[in-house]
């Protein structure tokens, strides 16, 4: 999983001198949240979120200033947050996200040869973790703790095929003991009895939960 297969392509973009006021209005009618800045170049110099812009408030003297100028009340670069934290799209999707949570930030610019080409944002992580896991679909998820030895895995899967089981997913997660490993995985194709009578013969292999989405 690479931030390449999920990232939206060739954002809507704004340059530091642009109007704050314009820049709102995009987002507003686009409906997201984050605004990547770019120079000249089409080089990621900054981000703006709707809560940068929106928390602006203009003074009569800006309003004067701007009526002597162009008109223009507050720039995009007197708000935006710099400098800006960039990935690639061969960057893995599970250190871009890491990124974000280290940073405190919602998104990241994706440049490639130092050009924004994308943009990943927290929801597009968030929503690409549902899909893996198979959230809202109708398979069974079972949850176990297994030795953390080599071949354990196999064995699991090896079973589950065995009885007829199509595993569509598997995570693993830290167990309570570091003499073991948990797993989550998503199973189509067999009934809970079936699944459950396979998995309880099996050394080294707790059920910790079984899960079904009822009709």
């Amino acid at each position: 999983m690479l931030v390449g297969d999920f990232m939206t392509p060739n954002p809507i973009t704004v340059r530091p001198d642009s109007d704050y006021l314009a820049a709102i209005a995009l987002m507003r009618a686009g409906r997201f949240r984050h605004l990547p800045v770019i120079d000249e170049q089409g080089r990621p110099v900054g981000i703006v979120t709707g809560g940068d812009l929106g928390s602006v408030r203009s003074t009569g003297r800006l309003k004067q200033q701007a009526f002597q100028s162009d008109g223009v009340l507050i720039r995009v670069h007197e708000v935006m947050k710099h400098p800006v934290i960039t990935t690639t799209p061969e960057h893995p999707l599970e250190e871009a996200a890491l990124q974000m949570v280290e940073h405190g930030i919602g998104c990241l610019p994706v440049v490639e040869d130092e050009r924004l080409v994308g943009i990943i944002t927290g929801a597009d992580i968030f929503d690409t973790f549902i899909e893996i896991l198979g959230g809202g679909s109708r398979t069974m998820r079972l949850c176990v703790q297994v030795d953390n030895t080599p071949g354990q895995l196999a064995i699991l899967t090896g079973k589950i095929a065995e009885v007829g089981g199509n595993i569509l997913s598997i995570a693993s997660y830290p167990a309570d003991r570091p003499s073991c490993i948990n797993l989550a995985l998503r199973i189509d194709a067999i009934t809970l009895a079936v699944l459950q009578a396979a998995i309880d013969v099996l050394p080294g292999v707790a059920i910790t939960n079984i899960w079904h989405q009822s009709e």
